[in-house]
């Protein structure tokens, strides 16, 4: 098996995807009374996901998700976080590496999906109350919902970023 390399582009790339979403997540948050919060970290998620390959997709979801709940007092979600986020940042990268930006929708679509359905069984087994996780359905769905927003509309501009930079550095070679 080959040993993958990581370039200093991209580990500076994940690392700053990793600090958009934790403080997306910990700073841009709004409490909610079943033991949660509304953020928007799963937008910078979607949205990062999209230029970076799948291991970069787990490590920003993640560790980025996760870090943000322990330094939040929701210490006990890490690795429920961890595996959630990361699964959803993993799936929306693959398939971007597989099919291309064509299938954006479909793509920011699942990772949603991963999202919701996570945490429902997440909370179900941290509070042991299926009542009580499917009260947190509804916020998912609709902090996914605006995720899902910030990475429509936020892929066109980093993407013309991203290629106005690589175009500078040809130049200037």
């Amino acid at each position: 098996m080959k040993k993958k390399t990581l370039t200093t582009q991209q580990i500076v790339l994940y690392a700053l995807g990793m600090a958009v979403v934790f403080v997306a997540t910990l700073y841009i948050k709004i409490p909610n009374a079943l033991d949660g919060y509304f953020n928007l970290g799963d937008g910078f998620i979607l949205l990062f996901a999209s230029i970076v390959d799948p291991l970069g997709g787990f490590l920003i979801g993640g560790l980025g998700s996760a870090l943000a709940d322990v330094a939040g007092g929701y210490a006990y979600y890490f690795f429920p976080t961890l595996i959630i986020k990361g699964l959803e940042g993993f799936l929306v990268a693959w398939l971007f590496q597989k099919y291309g930006e064509k299938i954006k929708w479909v793509a920011y679509a699942l990772g949603s999906i991963i999202m919701v359905v996570g945490y429902f069984f997440a909370k179900w087994y941290l509070k042991g109350s299926m009542i009580i996780a499917l009260g947190g359905v509804a916020e998912n769905i609709f902090q996914s919902g605006v995720g899902y927003v910030i990475a429509i509309v936020a892929l066109p501009v980093v993407k013309r970023c991203l290629h106005q930079k690589k175009l500078n550095i040809q130049q200037a070679k």
